[in-house]
């Protein structure tokens, strides 16, 4: 039964170069057609085709495909080649052979089969580690001339170094210094191919063929490296916009329509690391103790052996101190008490009183920040899809091209507050670069969605109200919610009644019934909803995620680029900015 319906596979014949000749013929002469003759003789319309094509490629009028001669040398070839391989396993296997006399011949080398109980001998290139040279004598000859290490020195050699220049001695005096070009290249290279830590930078200086050409052969340590990028980490954010200017200059940039949106990168802390302020307190307290214990003992003893440590504790506590003194002016900042100065005053300044509910002190707006990091008191506990982790919310700022115009790290969980300040560095970037093309689309996600952001001035914004696929639900929602009010402005229901049905209060149904009776527009998520429902709307939405997406996978998934080796707000926007334009190098490479 399981066979029935099933259609048995059709045999596959084999048919003589006459037979095949004769076919031809009838389908060359024009009076039937190909389908024609290949049902008159049973045969499948695509073989008979083939054979035309075939009869085409020997008489020289063909499509430049192998002629019947060439194809049967071809076959006998491989049916040598297959013998050949079989003969070589059986030697493999059994070792000597008798009465042997051929000669076999394999991409590695000869192998030579003798007569007379003789083995086989192999035919190899000569292995002497002990010769003088074993790589070319000119550093120019060790990489191919595409390779991604030459394209890096030729970009350094545009830069301006005077940036790095400024922290050296002008006078020639001390020791000689490594050249800044060099280090700033090896430096470049390794964020390209994704190496970050200075012990496995100055290891691959030394293992490394590509590391050593951009090295030119010189090995600083790691304690080096890390020096030079905490040094000039001013320097090197500077390499963003030098970059920047060389894509605007080949005229890779189009910044007609951008995206911008944010990731989450781990800091180079523990979350063990955070301390609440009474915990930070009570350690103040023990440094204190243990460094008081410790002046007392070194009293009769030479005062050169513990000042070292007791400055490096002093040093602690300062820290922990200022952490300290971070966490209660944040905590004075949000109380309730500073909310109601800061209501007073605006209510002072403008005469009336503010509209609205009357803060309350249990509300979540007056709780601070609990905990700081003693590792790197500037991360945050950010959450993500996975969970929270400890580190930085990096900003990216993206062209059509994928191109990153702009990049700034921040510890704000949320996206909002960048908006402004990224779109106002991803003009003045561009204009410090030469582009002479403008920004005119902005495209975000909902984690940006504010009055203030939709309608920042300059450019033409898209963002969602919401999450993509909850757009239809908001847009019903909005629409339900101008019906209610409609019917209460007509006098169907009443007050109270609507805002039964929205879930609001009364007095918020009041308020929007006045706004509505004095012309107010209507809601800004419904104005971007039926925006980003329009032809346009949504071509200029979709290409969001098709923008910014494919730069957060080339860094975090491809260069593998997730956490951040810097600590210090300072230090890890110059390091982001340092990935981005790595990024943006690699992609001119690969275009040119």
């Amino acid at each position: 039964m399981e066979s029935m319906g099933k259609k048995k596979p059709r045999p596959r014949r084999s048919f003589t170069s006459e037979f095949k000749a004769e076919i031809v013929e009838l389908c060359q002469r024009g009076d039937r057609s190909v389908g024609q003759v290949a049902k008159d003789f049973d045969l499948t319309e695509t073989a008979v085709r083939e054979w035309l094509r075939q009869a085409e490629r020997d008489a020289g009028t063909g499509d430049g495909g192998l002629t019947t001669s060439e194809k049967d040398e071809l076959a006998a070839l491989r049916r040598e080649n297959r013998r050949l391989r079989e003969d070589v396993e059986i030697l493999k296997r059994g070792g000597c052979r008798t009465n042997l006399s051929q000669r076999v011949r394999f991409a590695a080398g000869w192998w030579v089969l003798a007569r007379e109980n003789r083995c086989v001998g192999y035919n190899f290139t000569r292995v002497d580690r002990e010769q003088l040279m074993l790589m070319p004598p000119s550093v120019a000859d060790w990489l191919p001339e595409d390779h991604l290490a030459w394209f890096v020195l030729d970009v350094v050699a545009e830069l301006d170094l005077s940036g790095f220049l400024a922290g050296y001695r002008a006078d020639g005096r001390g020791g000689a210094a490594y050249d800044p070009e060099m280090m700033l290249g090896v430096l470049i290279y390794a964020y390209c191919v994704g190496e970050r830590s200075s012990r496995r930078i100055e290891k691959r200086l030394v293992e490394d063929v590509a590391f050593r050409v951009v090295g030119a052969n010189q090995q600083p340590d790691h304690a080096t490296i890390a020096r030079f990028r905490a040094t000039h980490e001013t320097a090197i954010a500077g390499v963003f916009g030098q970059v920047l200017s060389l894509c605007a200059r080949a005229g890779l940039l189009r910044p007609g329509l951008i995206a911008i949106d944010g990731t989450k990168l781990c800091a180079n802390a523990s979350r063990d690391a955070n301390r609440t302020a009474v915990q930070i307190a009570e350690e103040i307290l023990a440094e204190a103790a243990a460094a008081d214990a410790a002046e007392d003992a070194s009293a009769d003893q030479d005062q050169d052996g513990p000042a070292g440590e007791l400055r490096e504790r002093g040093g602690r506590r300062a820290r922990l101190r200022a952490l300290l003194d971070e966490l209660e002016a944040d905590a004075a900042d949000k109380s309730f008490e500073a909310h109601l100065a800061r209501r007073a005053e605006i209510e002072a300044t403008t005469g009336k009183p503010i509209r609205g509910r009357r803060p309350s002190p249990t509300a979540a707006t007056h709780r601070s920040r609990r905990e700081a990091n003693v590792t790197d008191p500037d991360s945050r506990m950010l959450k993500t899809k996975d969970g929270y982790l400890q580190g930085y919310n990096a900003q990216a700022v993206a062209t059509e091209q994928q191109f990153v115009i702009a990049a700034e790290v921040t510890n704000q969980a949320n996206d909002a507050p960048a908006y402004a300040p990224m779109i106002r560095a991803a003009k003045k970037n561009l204009r410090t670069a030469g582009e002479k093309r403008r920004v005119r689309r902005v495209v975000a996600d909902a984690g940006y969605w504010s009055t203030d952001n939709v309608n920042f001035k300059g450019v033409e914004s898209f963002i969602a109200p919401g999450r993509a696929r909850e757009l239809k639900r908001i847009a019903e929602t909005e629409t339900q919610r101008t019906d209610i009010l409609q019917r209460a402005e007509a006098g169907e229901i009443d007050a109270l009644e609507a805002s039964k049905q929205l879930g609001v209060t009364r007095a918020r149904v009041n308020q929007l019934l006045r706004r509505r009776r004095g012309g107010d527009p209507d809601p800004l998520t419904t104005t971007m909803i039926g925006k980003l429902d329009t032809p346009r709307g949504r071509k200029t939405y979709k290409k969001r995620a098709a923008i910014i997406e494919p730069v957060f996978a080339q860094i975090k998934h491809n260069r593998k680029i997730r956490d951040l080796s810097r600590r210090g707000l300072a230090a890890v926007d110059s390091e982001w900015k340092l990935i981005c334009a790595t990024h943006n190098l690699l992609k001119v490479y690969r275009l040119t």
